[in-house]
């Protein structure tokens, strides 16, 4: 299909191609181009998780004199690699929980003795006490660790105490904090990236849905069906990820100007959620429609075409983080969104269409709310874009001059 609007290719850095929705999923996930650009992404988290690291390991043992004080870089590598944000909150319970690990090893571990089940004793009781003060699994986990660490590798009479792995692992935290507010991540950078994914794989699969009504290919549909249900991931991915930068914009004090750009940007959550979860039903209803041996018309194909496009469009514009493509491409996107908001009334089935149709029709004109939505309008400025379907409509319908 040509490209509607020739005049965004000079805006974009990287093209895109139209393909399939399993072709698209090799591409994101597993060919060579995603697995550099997957390096790329992590290679300051790597950096920083190494630079961190060592650093904590010096601080404990040539600052504070602590021999093999593990816990310092263990600390940096769970707090700096989580991903979803509260990191500063996870870090006060990982030493809560070393605290809590260390006490319950030195009280039960020097009475019981070693043996199978004094470590039964010791994780269970750690793990109840730790349950007992916060319900933070890490907290748990951690309390389970620090009591196994005691009684296992340092025995009665060792010369590291229970207390310099509790100093260790506090080192490690307050480095981790510290590399996170002074080596801070782009904010935004992994959410666009997980924002254009998961819009470039909606407009696979209603390319294929597309092409399966129009070829009456009901496989087609379910193979794409069956693909875009393992999408929930990305969603998940994208709210981490601007959890993550919200999170770090707070510490950073030089990302406190990028805070309403990240607030912009969470805002793209939950159309984008919607958007992939109204794409699912409408293959699913694509593919029955397709099985009854039913055809769609001419008319909703081209609005799952149109809609298909614009979900590329919109994948490109998240993906070479341009200002100047997202002034251009986005304004072009809502005028393409409202004229197919337009077309898709009543009238694109006919007189003796099943219920299949008029269902694809529904979740049609409900992707076409969750896109105008992604693309910044409210709720009820995309109902109101919308041809109305009923004598009484919540929104008043608005009319557009496409001329």
């Amino acid at each position: 299909m040509p490209d509607r609007f020739p005049s965004r290719l000079d805006c974009l850095t990287m093209a895109k191609q139209r393909m399939g929705t399993r072709e698209r999923l090799q591409l994101v996930d597993k060919s060579v181009q995603a697995r550099l650009k997957r390096v790329r992404k992590r290679l300051l988290p790597i950096l920083q998780i190494g630079l961190a690291a060592g650093l904590a390991y010096f601080l404990a043992r040539d600052v504070a004199g602590h021999p093999r004080p593990f816990f310092a870089p263990i600390s940096v590598v769970i707090i700096i690699g989580m991903t979803g944000g509260d990191r500063v909150s996870k870090s006060v319970d990982m030493a809560l929980g070393c605290i809590l690990g260390v006490l319950v090893g030195d009280l039960i571990f020097y009475r019981l003795g070693d043996g199978g089940w004094q470590i039964a004793v010791i994780v269970a009781g750690s793990l109840l006490i730790a349950s007992f003060f916060s319900s933070s699994i890490l907290v748990n986990n951690q309390a389970a660790i620090g009591a196994i660490l005691i009684a296992t590798i340092m025995p009665p009479g060792a010369e590291v105490t229970g207390i310099d792995r509790t100093v260790d692992a506090i080192i490690g935290c307050l480095v981790a904090l510290a590399t996170i507010a002074l080596i801070p991540q782009a904010p935004m950078q992994s959410a666009r990236a997980e924002v254009s994914k998961v819009l470039g794989i909606m407009s696979s699969v209603l390319d294929d849905v597309s092409d399966g009504l129009r070829d009456n290919d009901p496989a087609s549909i379910d193979e794409a069906l069956d693909l875009i249900r393992g999408t929930q991931t990305g969603i998940d991915d994208l709210a981490a990820a601007i959890k993550a930068g919200q999170e770090t914009s707070r510490v950073s004090p030089f990302l406190w100007g990028t805070r309403r750009y990240i607030n912009s940007l969470a805002r793209v959550i939950p159309p984008v959620d919607n958007a992939v979860r109204t794409t699912r039903v409408l293959a699913r209803r694509a593919g029955v429609l397709a099985d009854d041996n039913d055809s769609a018309t001419p008319a909703q194909i081209q609005l799952l075409d149109t809609l298909s496009q614009v979900c590329l469009e919109l994948s490109e514009v998240y993906d070479v983080n341009s200002r100047v493509a997202q002034a251009t491409v986005i304004p072009q996107c809502v005028n393409e969104l409202r004229q197919a908001a337009q077309e898709a009334g009543m009238d694109v089935i006919p007189e003796n269409g099943v219920l299949s149709a008029y269902a694809i029709l529904a979740q049609t004109r409900s992707l076409i709310v969750d896109l105008l939505m992604v693309c910044g309008m409210s709720h009820e400025s995309a109902l109101a874009a919308l041809a109305p379907t009923s004598q009484t409509p919540k929104v008043e319908p608005e009319s557009f001059d496409f001329d």
